[in-house]
């Protein structure tokens, strides 16, 4: 009877696990607005074409703050932006380029196009991971 019990408990741990993903955002030069974090699992047009598993909005009150999810072990992705003037999407000039910081995980950085999720895909085992996302 005990090892069934134990059995099932370390089953139920196993299998329905979540890990922490704790991201640092670094490099907010202005105290306005909000930092608006999505998580992304793996999907085809990353990220404007993805809906995200998770995200938070949070205002910045210093030069970094840190956002900690709940997700099961699998790869995911970050997308980032301050949201300067709080309309709750990120505003761009011409030809799409951002006008207001963002950041990708990996610290992906964009030369022509954006990324893909590929390029910042981020692998989360049980014992959880932090990672670092400076703005841009």
């Amino acid at each position: 009877m005990l090892s069934w019990f134990v059995f099932h408990f370390f089953t139920l741990v196993y299998f329905h696990s979540e890990a922490t993903l704790t991201i640092n955002v670094q490099n907010i030069n202005r105290q306005t607005g909000q930092i608006r974090v999505a998580l992304y699992a793996p999907c085809d047009g990353f990220p404007s074409n993805c809906q995200p598993v998770a995200g938070q909005v949070i205002d910045p009150t210093g030069n970094s703050v840190r956002v900690t999810f709940a997700v099961k072990p699998g790869d995911y992705a970050v997308a980032l932006y301050q949201d300067l003037n709080r309309n709750g999407k990120l505003d761009t000039k011409l030809f799409g380029i951002p006008s207001e910081p963002y950041g990708f995980s990996n610290n992906f950085r964009p030369k022509l196009s954006g990324p893909n999720f590929d390029d910042c895909r981020v692998r989360i085992d049980e014992a959880g991971k932090t990672i670092s996302i400076k703005l841009i």
